[in-house]
């Protein structure tokens, strides 16, 4: 994922939040939309002028917080989001109405950008003792 700027600006930071099931987990500050070449995957038919491709960005939460690759972002932890409480899992990845960096999102998937992949939701279950 990248910032959202117009054609793109690799300086152009975008504060990108995550919410599961509407508990914001924590917010990553993207440092710019990125265009100044085609992604590894863009097809050929994408146009050159605007983003490209972004970083990937790896998501955790835990029992000890929220965490972007390993660097913590919140104390929201795994408890916090009741699942046992929800029949489904609502991910919602966007930008707070009142972020100091409110520019915009980018993401890619499959066949786009640098990593082709899709989003990816991992979870690691345990038995109760």
């Amino acid at each position: 994922m990248c910032s959202e700027a117009p054609l793109h600006n690799d300086d152009w930071p975008s504060d990108i939040t995550v919410s599961v099931n509407s508990v914001d987990i924590g917010t990553w500050t993207s440092p710019g939309d990125f265009g100044d070449k085609r992604g590894t995957y863009t097809p050929r038919w994408w146009k050159l002028a605007g983003s490209q491709y972004g970083r990937l960005v790896t998501w955790r939460i835990s029992e000890r917080g929220s965490f972007v690759d390993k660097a913590q972002v919140s104390k929201v932890d795994i408890g916090r989001l009741e699942l046992g409480k929800h029949h489904s899992i609502r991910l919602r990845i966007g930008i707070d109405e009142g972020a100091k960096h409110p520019g915009g999102v980018n993401i890619f998937g499959k066949g786009f950008g640098n990593y082709d992949q899709d989003i990816l939701m991992r979870m690691r279950l345990r038995t109760s003792a």
